[in-house]
């Protein structure tokens, strides 16, 4: 078997129907070195927002620094998020459209890794549309079509044994349409678990959803939100002792 000490795997997928943004993102090597505007930073992580051929595409890059154990040979940050992407949507859950994926490891660990993905026209997170369109959380119509297809997503995947681990207004969008669509981003931490610590996780990600509804919403739509979740149409003992322990946790 032949070892490669530097080994790199580059997906430009066929989707990609722009000339200028097939430039751009022609090589691994180039998904790194093109510029943009920085939309979000992090220790190990930041993404940027490009331009190209009247799209929006989002650059989101990883880097190993220091001794942290998604450096190993096991699977990181990176390839974690890009199956999530792909199981979201053989679940029926909308994500943005995946353009292009890359991993570079060196002597076998983790170095750098790139997530690029198209923006969703008329989209923007919950947490900023809460500060910028205040507005649309005062129609019902929009906000109920936004609550109930979000409670629809997380009810799928912790019926299939999943946790997002980072399920935070910031990380859903929204389109702004009459017709409002709800996208699912950036899980790169989301996994099945075994009984108890799926519990543990679901509790986490139903607290994350709460903690902003506590503040901009009442409580008749945060319960809404749960019923649908639950799929059901009133509470259950069982129903109010979890809902106690996610406002515990928030």
């Amino acid at each position: 078997m032949k070892f490669t000490v530097n080994k790199i795997e580059w997906k430009l997928y066929p989707a990609l129907n722009d000339i200028t943004a097939k430039e751009l993102f022609s090589s691994f090597d180039k998904a790194f070195e093109v510029d943009g505007e920085v939309v979000s930073s992090g220790q190990f992580c930041y993404a940027i927002r490009i331009y190209a051929g009247g799209r929006t595409y989002y650059v989101k890059r990883y880097q190993a620094k220091g001794m942290h154990r998604w450096k190993a040979f096991h699977r990181c940050r990176p390839v974690t998020e890009y199956h999530n992407y792909d199981y979201f949507a053989r679940l029926g859950i909308p994500v943005p459209q995946i353009v292009g994926y890359g991993i570079q490891r060196i002597m076998g660990l983790f170095r750098r890794g790139v997530i690029i993905t198209e923006g969703v026209p008329h989209a923007t997170d919950l947490d900023t549309l809460m500060r910028t369109r205040p507005d649309l959380f005062c129609d019902r119509a929009w906000l109920f079509q936004v609550l109930q297809s979000l409670a629809d997503y997380v009810r799928r995947l912790h019926e299939d044994g999943f946790t997002h681990e980072d399920l935070k207004w910031r990380n859903i969008l929204a389109t702004t349409t009459k017709v409002p669509s709800v996208f699912l981003i950036d899980c790169p931490s989301g996994s099945r678990k075994m009984y108890l610590r799926h519990k543990y996780f679901l509790v986490k990600d139903l607290a994350g959803l709460d903690r902003p509804a506590a503040r901009n919403l009442s409580c008749t739509t945060r319960l809404r939100f749960y019923l649908w979740y639950r799929n059901q149409s009133k509470l259950t003992p069982r129903d109010k002792k979890l809902i106690a322990k996610v406002i515990a946790r928030r």
